[in-house]
């Protein structure tokens, strides 16, 4: 039989033996219902439409000042209600109480609770500005259109120098999530990868699969197996967040707006970073031949993950700072900094060449070092072995 076809053969094995397992159906299961409930939390929690902003008002109040403060309202795009109180005392009392947002007492004094506003202030004092002009033209002769005429905003034109991308904030939150989505996929499925390994120790099925087949072609067969779970996983999990979004209805967020090169850019680097973290995982865990010893073997990929997370963290915010700009065309970092770094327009394409380019080179020589370690130590029982003695004895 072709030795891929026996690859192959090994892939599906592995992927429905993990795919039809009860802890995993139970898990995914869980996973999805908690991210479709995340958007009719939010959407509860958001209480429907929000509420008019609430304006008290007291004592001598200048003529018009309602149809002045509506006025300012729409300029500033605010949704006003106004409530009067019998005396600046009872004003600034709601205002304490949070009944009103800001208060206008006697005609001269704004009042807030701690905190100014800017858009309420710019709100009251705008509309107080003009109604003392309005009544101050008016009782000059002028007529309403005139005195509208006067005191009328000055129409102006804004301009910028260079064209904003509007979809940036939507594409960075779409990059960010997928990594931290590639953080805990690549963590999962990767110990999947060395659990299996002292799975097939431990229960010497390995003895009998390689009666007919090469270690390589063990080791390949179960990355590329649970690699396609992972990957079913991940839009598994990314289809419930669309929907859960959906129903929380983010007006703020436009989720057409990610668009789909960062979500291909998503998968495209968690196959790479998968592929480099499994064979890693695969070539510790068949140095052990114990579950319980498993965690300790694992602490090699998992010091290597961490950083790459920790420091896509910094990359959100710093797209070219040092750090986030080396680690992301590292092969161990870049799965997780690049992804936010292209999102942000910060990686130059060069930059995207060499962490593509080096994280293949890498992920090609950790199948070759990976496969010998995997070779050298799988039929070795007992305690753990060293990946020093796996390279020798796979030589022998």
């Amino acid at each position: 039989m072709n030795r891929w076809r026996q690859v192959a053969i090994l892939a599906k094995r592995e992927f429905a033996t993990r795919a039809t397992s009860k802890p995993f159906l139970v898990t995914m299961g869980l996973l999805v219902l908690a991210i479709l409930a995340v958007g009719p939390i939010v959407s509860l929690l958001a209480g429907g439409e929000a509420e008019a902003t609430r304006i008290g008002i007291a004592g001598e109040e200048p003529p018009g000042i309602d149809r002045a403060l509506s006025d300012q309202a729409a300029v500033l795009e605010i949704d006003i209600s106004i409530v009067r109180f019998p005396d600046g005392v009872a004003a600034e009392q709601a205002v304490t109480d949070g009944d009103v947002a800001v208060a206008l007492v006697d005609g001269d004094e704004i009042v807030f609770h701690t905190d100014v506003s800017s858009r309420l202030l710019a709100l009251v004092g705008g509309a107080l500005t003009n109604a003392v002009k309005s009544a101050t033209l008016a009782s000059l002769g002028l007529s309403a259109d005139q005195v509208t005429e006067i005191i009328a905003p000055v129409p102006y034109d804004v301009v910028t120098l260079e064209e904003g991308d509007p979809e940036e904030d939507a594409k960075r939150v779409g990059a960010f999530v997928g990594t931290i989505a590639l953080y805990i996929s690549i963590l999962m499925f990767g110990q999947f990868v060395a659990m299996g390994t002292v799975e097939e120790k431990q229960n010497r099925v390995v003895e009998v699969v390689l009666a007919r087949v090469r270690p390589w072609q063990v080791l390949v067969g179960k990355v590329i197996g649970i690699g396609a779970l992972g990957l079913v996983q991940l839009l598994l999990l990314a289809g419930a967040a669309y929907v859960s979004a959906q129903m929380a209805d983010l007006g703020d967020i436009d989720l057409a707006a990610i668009g789909l090169p960062i979500i291909a850019g998503v998968v495209f680097w968690f196959v790479l970073g998968y592929a480099f973290y499994a064979f890693l995982y695969a070539a510790v865990g068949s140095t052990v031949s114990r579950q319980e010893d498993l965690q300790g073997a694992m602490m090699l990929p998992i010091a290597l993950i961490l950083p790459g997370y920790f420091i896509a963290l910094i990359a959100a915010e710093s797209p070219d700072g040092l750090v986030p700009t080396v680690a992301s065309m590292l092969p161990p970092w870049a799965p997780f900094v690049m992804p936010v770094r292209i999102a942000d327009g910060a990686a130059a394409p060069w930059e995207i060449a060499v962490a593509v380019v080096g994280t293949v080179a890498a992920v090609v020589a950790l199948v070759w070092i990976g496969s010998r370690v995997y070779a050298g130590a799988l039929l070795r029982t007992g305690g753990r072995v060293k990946m020093r003695e796996a390279w020798r004895a796979a030589a022998d």
